[in-house]
């Protein structure tokens, strides 16, 4: 096919199945179409890793949230997405929004149209990629030549199999035995937000054993780290951390991870990471001791309107209710005034800014909907003793 060609079927594509669409020639854009109205392509940020993707079809999943589809023809490459299965909340897509740099003044639009591009499932995309592949490459797929290699499966039975056989059991179950011990007690601190706990227990952490989670050391500790971040998870959210928050969390976690090399630093980032939920469930229950749902409630608002400038009057409304009825209640649940939850949540909301991002105070500071950046280096000193520059440094 012609570039001309390719690029009016890829037009045609995106058309069809409503979804953003890009071309490129040598790994340099040569056409991007979107049937819905977003100025910035999202895939400048995943656009290096996709690029190397070398697989005549193929996908890729960026943040857990998202899907990419791939076709490579000969110096060509075609991308379609994002896409995803889960109808995300507006507080991930106005994230998204800002890593993107779109102008706060266009956050909402962005978010309604990229809402068109949620709750389509994988197998949708890859049926539509492979049409595309077979149009250019005239190479016949089915789903399950993409997702799953009948020769791969036959050798993670064989394997697992093999290592089941020459395991020195009862070395193996005294090891995972202790190791279950540990991880439960580390659980019920995290579940009891017990930091101090958790400090004066920090020497069990590297002593659990991990058994062999892969052959080589540094891909062994990333894995420990990830099944260790899922326990802890599970653990946080069973203490009554929003789930929202939760997964949100444990995607910047794993994908801190993934981009380090050095051990001590995984260990650092693993002992960070599991003093960090204990913090934040000593937090929740410090201001909702007894799971109130109103109180559930009044935290999941300010989470999907954090990029706003959020009022008591709004979550009064929001309910139904008087700003006095509201506000007497949450003090009297909490023990803390409304405004100053308000504040509290924006600034946990920066720190993760701060934490996985580069963004510019400035940029975080309009984006969480502070009148100016010295009120939310004030605010946030505040909140946590230090100010923002001081957090990341530290971090």
């Amino acid at each position: 096919m012609t570039q001309e060609e390719l690029v009016y079927f890829s037009r045609q594509f995106a058309n069809m199945f409503g979804m953003p669409v890009r071309l490129y020639d040598q790994k340099e854009k040569i056409y991007f179409y979107t049937p819905v109205n977003i100025e910035i392509d999202p895939v400048i940020l995943c656009e290096k890793e996709i690029l190397q993707k070398t697989e005549e079809v193929s996908y890729y999943v960026y943040q857990d949230s998202w899907y990419y589809g791939i076709v490579n023809y000969k110096s060509y490459q075609f991308i379609a997405g994002p896409v995803s299965e889960l109808k995300l909340p507006d507080s991930k897509l106005k994230k998204l929004g800002f890593l993107l740099e779109i102008p706060p003044d266009q956050l909402a639009l962005f978010v309604s149209e990229i809402k068109a591009l949620s709750g389509i499932h994988l197998d949708t995309l890859l049926q539509a990629i492979i049409l595309y592949n077979f149009t250019v490459n005239k190479s016949m797929y089915d789903i399950s030549d993409i997702r799953i290699r009948s020769e791969e499966q036959k050798h993670i039975s064989s394997g697992i199999k093999e290592n089941e056989i020459s395991t020195d059991m009862p070395e193996f179950y005294n090891n995972h035995a202790r190791t279950f011990s540990i991880e439960k007690d580390m659980m019920k601190k995290i579940m009891n937000g017990d930091v101090a706990g958790l400090i004066d227990g920090a020497i069990k952490i590297p002593a659990v054993s991990s058994g062999n989670l892969a052959p080589h050391l540094i891909r062994h500790q990333k894995n420990f780290f990830i099944r260790l971040e899922t326990v802890v998870a599970r653990a946080a959210i069973d203490a009554g951390l929003d789930v929202d928050e939760v997964f949100s969390l444990e995607e910047v976690y794993i994908q801190k991870c993934e981009s380090l090399n050095h051990i001590d630093r995984i260990k650092n980032l693993q002992y960070h990471m599991v003093l960090d939920y204990a913090d934040r469930v000593q937090k929740l229950h410090a201001y909702n001791k007894n799971n109130s749902k109103f109180v559930t409630e009044i935290a999941k608002y300010i989470r999907n309107h954090i990029s706003e400038a959020i009022k008591t009057s709004d979550i009064a409304e929001y309910f139904g209710k008087s700003r006095g009825a509201v506000s007497t209640e949450f003090k009297k649940q909490t023990g803390m005034n409304l405004s100053d939850f308000i504040q509290l949540k924006k600034i946990q909301e920066a720190q993760e800014l701060l934490y996985q991002t580069e963004k510019s105070l400035v940029a975080i500071s309009n984006y969480l909907g502070f009148s100016s950046q010295s009120h939310f280096c004030r605010v946030f000193k505040q909140v946590t003793g230090i100010t923002p520059k001081e957090y990341r440094e530290k971090i």
